[in-house]
């Protein structure tokens, strides 16, 4: 079984233990975008000297914008940890926790989540990557592709 169909089903449990929104394509995001920024599920920090951290490779700006949307909503983020006491190096070791930010940092942007490939690389490489970032939409389809197909 490819690694991305193990950390499928890993996301899955993680989203509905926190009563995060676990729809299949919010879980093919997360997934599609730790194949990519991971290497293949190989790295938990950047490559170079570069501040992204854990298996999707959150960089700092990401974790300020969930915390941001946890303070706006904190009715709906009760039961999760207190992301404001969380340090960027802690998604190197607690794969849970960076799954938990990432889903929150998606469920902060207006666009719905799309339901297919194509679809969700665009839709990954608009908000986690954004235009600024070396990343092609390709880049995540075929990271995703290659390792959970």
């Amino acid at each position: 079984m490819k690694t991305g169909k193990l950390f499928a089903t890993y996301v899955q449990a993680v989203l509905e233990h926190f009563q995060l929104p676990a729809s299949p394509a919010a879980v093919q995001l997360l997934v599609m975008i730790a194949a990519h920024e991971s290497g293949g599920f190989r790295y938990v920090k950047q490559m170079g000297n570069g501040p992204a951290k854990g298996l999707l490779q959150m960089e700092p700006v990401g974790l300020l914008e969930v915390v941001r949307y946890s303070q706006v909503r904190p009715d709906r983020f009760a039961t999760l940890p207190d992301f404001t006491a969380i340090e960027l190096d802690q998604l190197v070791f607690d794969t849970e926790l960076a799954i938990i930010c990432a889903r929150v940092f998606f469920m902060a942007k207006p666009e719905a989540i799309p339901n297919n490939i194509e679809g969700l690389a665009r839709y990954a490489k608009k908000y986690w990557n954004t235009e600024a970032g070396k990343a092609t939409a390709e880049d995540y389809a075929n990271a995703y592709r290659e390792h959970c197909l």
